[in-house]
């Protein structure tokens, strides 16, 4: 049972990373695999944040955020306003979006 959620959560967050990173509409890339899409490790994550290239977006449901978040990421839950909170996002920074 805990599979579908999860499968969900990452689907999710990688359509919010796509929307995120993407380019005008004439370069939007959409992804044909889940495995085809950027990753980045803690390490590399946490040097970009620190050099201010990057903004970590938890895009899980507020009440799980408030329990717990890394440190400085900015809530954006899946659903309705996602794509204006994330407009709202720094521009020329990566968007880093985690959901578990």
């Amino acid at each position: 049972m805990r599979s579908k959620p999860l499968r969900f959560c990452v689907l999710a967050c990688t359509g919010l990373l796509l929307l995120a990173c993407s380019k005008p509409a004439a370069e939007f890339v959409k992804y044909k695999a889940e495995a085809d899409v950027p990753r980045i490790n803690v390490q590399d994550a946490k040097a970009a944040v620190d050099r201010d290239e990057a903004v970590i977006v938890d895009s899980r449901p507020e009440d799980a955020y408030k329990t717990e978040h890394i440190a400085g990421a900015i809530n954006i839950p899946l659903g309705t306003g996602a794509e204006e909170k994330f407009a709202s996002l720094p521009k020329g920074k990566k968007i880093i979006v985690y959901c578990s």
